[in-house]
């Protein structure tokens, strides 16, 4: 229950408004706070209907009245154009101008709380329904975890439960360097995916509102978890994992490989030659040579890349083309990061994205070719990954 009142209390709060109404609605009076600072009404409302919800709807809203009547029950208007407009008290009746305008205050403070509580009930309600797979909606959220200032309207999201993993999703720039950012989907209740989905309209991509959980379901469906996911980053080890042990490059894969194939031995002629290992790798790091995988793994291309001093590309940001997706709906992106380790005999490479992330897994059979970015070589400068079609 407190979980649930909690997040009602955010989800009211995120968009600011409630809290602008509080402060325009004390401007209005005569305020005595010590050193003039005017009263937090929302927030006293909110400790008191939070405090006594657990007796009752009555309880609570009383509550909410009574602690916004002790320090405004006895106000006096001092700034009539800090009311709103239009007036809802006729003016007709009234001794003085300031006697309206004291009936007026008092009549918009108390519609103003009863307005307060009426969404904090709604948005209990819509809390508790979403406990039941019938009340919840998929979101994908980024820039997780929730924690700067800016993500403040959106913390309340952090209560809710996730499904599928955190992905990469860029990196951000702090007075300590760059900071991954992740991506993950969640389970809400259906007015907090609405009112995500408004609090970041302006940012798109920032909130991506997905399918309802199906009636009935103990929880959302697989699929449609890492469809919402490889929205942000595209390569998702699930995916490579359901292609089965000992899976084959699929022709996607090997006609891209046969045309980078292609492309790299016309450039070994031009050249005059072969390279070594040292020279292979300062040539890969700085994108004058490409690195593609074997049709049939391990080949001569697993022991050309087991070959390379792999503990140096950690200090390169490198792209690797790789097929992401589920087979057999996939399509070839770039991903940009670091090389950490090769293991020739399981054909797993571990590659750290962009943004200082932990390594990640790429399956062998599913990467086409891997080398440096001539212009972009840093964090910052490249994308955590874009279409290797629309390049």
């Amino acid at each position: 229950m407190a979980t649930s009142v909690s997040g009602a209390c955010d989800a009211v709060a995120a968009d600011g408004r409630v809290q602008r109404q509080g402060l325009g609605l004390a401007a209005a009076v005569v305020e005595h706070a010590r050193w003039g600072e005017p009263f937090d009404a929302w927030g006293a409302v909110r400790r008191a209907w939070s405090s006594a919800r657990g007796q009752g709807t009555a309880a609570a809203r009383e509550a909410a009245l009574g602690v916004v009547e002790a320090r405004w029950g006895g106000a006096r208007v001092r700034d009539v154009t800090a009311l709103p407009e239009p007036a809802v008290v006729p003016a007709g009746g009234f001794s003085s101008p300031a006697q309206w305008a004291d009936v007026e205050f008092r009549h918009r403070w108390r519609e103003w709380v009863a307005e307060c509580c009426d969404g904090l009930e709604g948005a209990l309600g819509s809390a508790a329904g979403g406990k039941s797979a019938a009340g919840r909606q998929l979101l994908l959220v980024t820039g997780w975890p929730l924690v700067r200032q800016q993500d403040a309207g959106l913390a309340y999201l952090a209560q809710y439960e996730q499904h599928g993993p955190c992905v990469p999703f860029g990196g951000r720039l702090t007075g300590y360097g760059w900071e991954p950012e992740h991506a993950v989907v969640l389970a809400v209740p259906r007015f907090a995916a609405r009112h995500a989905g408004e609090h970041t309209r302006e940012h798109w991509g920032r909130i991506v509102v997905g399918p309802d959980v199906a009636a009935g379901a103990t929880g959302p469906e697989e699929q449609e978890v890492l469809a919402l996911l490889r929205g942000a980053y595209p390569y998702l080890l699930a995916d490579a994992e359901w292609d089965g042990a000992g899976a084959a490059p699929t022709p996607l894969v090997t006609k891209a490989g046969a045309v980078r194939r292609d492309a790299q031995r016309q450039s070994v002629r031009a050249g005059g030659g072969g390279l070594e290992s040292v020279e292979r790798y300062n040539d890969l790091v700085v994108g004058a040579y490409t690195w593609v995988s074997d049709d049939d793994h391990p080949g001569a291309a697993a022991a050309e890349l087991a070959d390379l001093p792999v503990h140096w590309l950690r200090e390169w940001t490198l792209w690797v083309d790789v097929e992401c997706g589920m087979r057999p709906d996939t399509v070839l992106h770039r991903l940009y990061g670091t090389v950490m380790f090769f293991e020739p005999d399981t054909g797993r490479v571990g590659f750290s994205p962009t943004g200082g992330y932990p390594a990640v897994a790429l399956l062998v059979h599913r990467i086409v070719a891997l080398s440096g970015d001539r212009q972009r070589r840093g964090p910052g400068q490249v994308p955590a990954h874009e279409p290797v079609d629309d390049r």
